[in-house]
């Protein structure tokens, strides 16, 4: 009979995968997946983490030969250590002797608590981009042991964000990499500090002070979210410079997930009457919009570097939708300040 040591009830976050199914989208990036699967494995609110992120739109002329040339940039309001306080839940980070790995992970998963181990994906496999490529730290769920056959468990995003698992062999190497010198501490484990609180009128007043923070946070930023908007013109304006950019799709693409993204909150927060003014059916029509003309951009980009043929056409058909998506972005942002503002 097998000897397994698990969390059982550990699953991925999923919340996006739900709403776009046929995409493999993070919620803004891979630090944020694992905030969420945390507040989901310890039954939290999900919000504080959802309200951590404010979107400002960047263009960069001197960049436009290399990288970062344009994004939409997600700003961090708190450390994800901070949010974790918050939600009472303890980061301790931990360097164990390689030798000593295996005991540590079946130490705490016994306890019931997750861990976030750093590995260098050049060992990983299935990592197309990394694998035997590129050295760099990556954090990776563990949630289970199997000590029978040596196995260990993970949640990670290799081919979409999901259960995996590896022979312990395979792993440990990639936790003995040089790279470790810059994160020494490469284990982190999770402990609840204090129990899920199901008083739901506690609950309700906690999810109330996480929307009045984030209206207040949203307000503070205001005129910089407004301001970079503009930025979408100056990509329109120098697209016949960026589209032969090696980068561009990655770029686009970070762009729509991170839209998407900014439409998963938004479910989220009409869920806790932040809505008094009826704002939803026009701002759902328009982010659905802006998403949407974002991935044409991103089609007739592909096609383009696919064909070499970046003819005045297709020039003028990116520039013709990016100027689109400045105007639906200037009137979704005027409808959303005016909800917020309507709800404090």
């Amino acid at each position: 009979m097998e000897e397994i040591v698990s969390l059982d009830t550990f699953q991925p976050f999923d919340g996006m995968i739900q709403m776009f199914p046929h995409h493999n989208f993070p919620y803004f990036n891979c630090d944020y997946n694992l905030l969420l699967t945390l507040a989901k494995y310890f039954k939290k609110d999900e919000l504080p983490i959802l309200n951590n992120v404010i979107t400002i739109y960047k263009f960069d002329k001197q960049k436009m030969q290399a990288r970062g040339y344009f994004k939409l940039q997600v700003l961090d309001l708190e450390e994800g250590d901070k949010i974790l306080e918050e939600m009472g839940i303890t980061v301790r980070r931990k360097s164990p002797e390689i030798d000593s790995l295996q005991d540590e992970i079946i130490n705490s998963i016994t306890n019931g608590n997750p861990i976030s181990i750093f590995i260098d994906l050049f060992y990983q496999r299935g990592r197309d981009f990394y694998y035997n490529q590129k050295h760099g730290l990556h954090p990776v769920f563990v949630y289970g042991f199997n000590l029978t056959n040596d196995e260990i468990y993970t949640v990670d995003d290799i081919a979409e964000y999901r259960h995996y698992s590896l022979p312990f062999s395979e792993f440990k190497i990639s936790c003995m990499s040089s790279e470790h010198i810059k994160m020494p501490n490469y284990f982190w484990e999770y402990v609840l500090e204090s129990p899920a609180d199901h008083d739901s009128l506690n609950d309700k007043k906690l999810a109330q002070t996480h929307i009045n923070k984030f209206i207040e946070n949203m307000c503070r930023y205001e005129n910089e979210i407004t301001e970079s908007l503009n930025n979408i013109l100056l990509l329109a304006e120098n697209f016949e410079f960026v589209v032969t950019n090696e980068t561009i799709i990655e770029t686009l693409s970070s762009t729509i997930y991170r839209k998407c993204s900014e439409k998963y909150r938004l479910n989220a927060l009409y869920k806790h009457n932040i809505d008094h003014i009826n704002a939803k059916p026009i701002l759902d029509s328009l982010l659905d919009q802006i998403i949407n003309d974002w991935m044409v951009v991103r089609i007739y980009t592909n096609k383009a570097i696919m064909s070499q043929k970046f003819s005045k056409g297709i020039l003028d058909k990116c520039m013709g939708i990016l100027n689109k998506i400045y105007t639906n972005e200037v009137r979704f942002n005027t409808q959303f300040y005016l909800m917020l503002k309507a709800a404090q």
